[in-house]
């Protein structure tokens, strides 16, 4: 590690408040000063940064079993998601993703179709002519819905009074991540499973014990942690209560995800999910079926307010479907949607950072890696290399053109990750964008409001419009 060129402006602290504060055009920097690898530091710690296709599937796909998700990742978003497919690791999060993968097999998922035009179609019916509305909490409403609905078919005010909760958690964990006293906590856990690895089994177990209750966050008598926990009771209030109520039903099946998690089994004769893995998983679907779909909804519309020659285009598509609700079956019909919404996940990928934890020595990109040491994927930084990109801070929705993404490296676009930790919910949304998408512009043309650039929001969880998305409604369908 120490032979890999270093990022310039590493301070005392290393990059620590750079990344806290400006991680984006951090990236973008990387890009220009080092390209293809490159290491940043954290106070005594080094994090390698592999930026390219074939680095990145070193990483996430060759050699994945070396490596966890960050120890920060994973005990920053523990009191809201607990053991999920987000944060578990090793023999729980194969078992749990072995039972919940059929669940979003494409076959499935398209059940969902018919969900995801009528929660767009009567949020944006309920729109006025000449209205100004904040896009982000517009689509974070209609992807909200559409997740609680496809979860466990929960009305619009549950949908609303959870998703409050959720935010409320986000931020929480999104905060503590950035601050320094839980850096030095997550540093001292991390050198003491390095001495770990040293020490004989008897002491190595005594050791590690000490490392998992290091590494869980200290929650003080603060107002935001008081905050955060009545948001985890309001969600784990409900959780409890749906079960109990889907349990008191009986065996009579529904067509929701919660119906197919709760007869998740990995053979006949294998116990089902506890309740605590239960709520863990659906707290963690109804995360990332909402936060990360939302945000690329709003991108992608004001994408469109910027590019006028595109939104018209896509505007003719979606008339020219000949009926107000878009279906699965549509999709084909619908390039454009899909396009633009691709490229809205190139631009803005809601995930900019994919950060693993060594487990064991490993090599990547002819560099070692002990015990410990972290490295990465920044999808924001390799989204954005002219060498993968021509001109890639432009706005083109036929970069992904079929022609145009088999000639490209597979990995050069990575808005899911890769490898078996790709997002288990990837057709959900490639599925989910395009339908919410033609279905608006099918019903309203929105226009930005104003003229200034809007830059992505670091302080939160997956990089929303900083300081919302006002844009003006124009009904074309009334």
């Amino acid at each position: 590690m120490r032979d890999v060129p270093l990022l310039s402006g590493a301070e005392l602290l290393g990059h620590t408040q750079e990344f806290s504060n400006q991680p984006l055009s951090l990236m973008q920097r990387f890009n220009r000063e080092l390209g293809d690898m490159g290491r940043l530091r954290f106070g005594s710690s080094s994090l390698l940064v592999v930026n390219t296709p074939d680095l990145a599937n070193e990483l996430l796909v060759k050699r994945h079993s070396h490596f966890r998700k960050s120890r920060a990742l994973r005990a920053g978003f523990y009191p809201l998601m607990g053991d999920g497919l987000f944060t578990s690791e090793a023999g729980l999060w194969r078992r749990q993703r072995k039972l919940m993968a059929p669940i979003f097999h494409p076959g499935h998922v398209a059940d969902f179709d018919a969900c995801m035009t009528e929660c767009a179609a009567l949020r944006a019916g309920a729109w006025a002519d000449g209205q100004t509305l904040d896009a982000v909490h517009e689509m974070t409403t209609i992807a909200m819905n559409v997740a609680s609905r496809a979860l466990f078919g929960a009305d619009t005010h549950e949908a609303v009074e959870l998703g409050a909760a959720l935010t409320v958690g986000m931020a929480w964990a999104v905060n503590l991540m950035s601050s320094m006293p839980f850096a030095l906590q997550i540093e001292l856990a991390d050198w003491l499973e390095r001495a770990a690895s040293r020490l004989p089994p008897a002491q190595r177990s005594t050791v590690e014990r000490i490392v998992g209750r290091v590494e869980r966050p200290i929650l003080w008598p603060a107002a935001a942690n008081r905050r955060m926990r009545a948001a985890v009771r309001v969600l784990d209030d409900y959780v409890a209560r749906l079960l109990a109520e889907r349990r008191a039903a009986g065996s009579q099946p529904r067509e929701d995800l919660l119906s197919r998690l709760l007869h998740a089994h990995e053979g006949v004769d294998d116990a089902a999910m506890s309740d605590r893995q239960l709520r863990d998983e659906i707290l963690t679907l109804f995360v990332a079926g909402h936060e990360t779909t939302s945000t690329v909804l709003a991108w992608s519309l004001y994408l469109l307010s910027r590019h006028p020659e595109v939104r018209d285009a896509l505007e003719h598509e979606a008339d020219s479907l000949g009926h107000g609700f878009p279906t699965v079956a549509d999709l084909p019909r619908l390039p454009l949607a899909t396009r633009v919404f691709k490229e809205a996940l190139r631009m803005y990928p809601p995930i900019p950072v994919y950060e693993r934890q060594a487990r064991e020595p490993v090599e990547v990109g002819g560099a070692r890696l002990d015990v410990g040491d972290y490295a990465a994927v920044f999808p924001w930084a390799l989204h954005r290399r002219e060498c993968l990109w021509p001109q890639p801070s432009r706005f083109d929705p036929d970069r992904f053109l079929p022609e145009a993404e088999t000639a490209r490296h597979r990995y050069a676009w990575l808005p899911f990750g890769a490898g078996p930790r790709v997002c288990i919910g990837n057709h959900f949304a490639l599925q989910e964008g395009p339908i919410i998408l033609a279905t608006i512009v099918g019903r309203a043309r929105l226009e930005l409001v104003g003229t200034a650039e809007i830059e992505p929001d670091p302080s939160t969880a997956t990089q929303r419009p900083r300081g919302g998305l006002p844009m003006r409604v124009q009904l074309r369908h009334p």
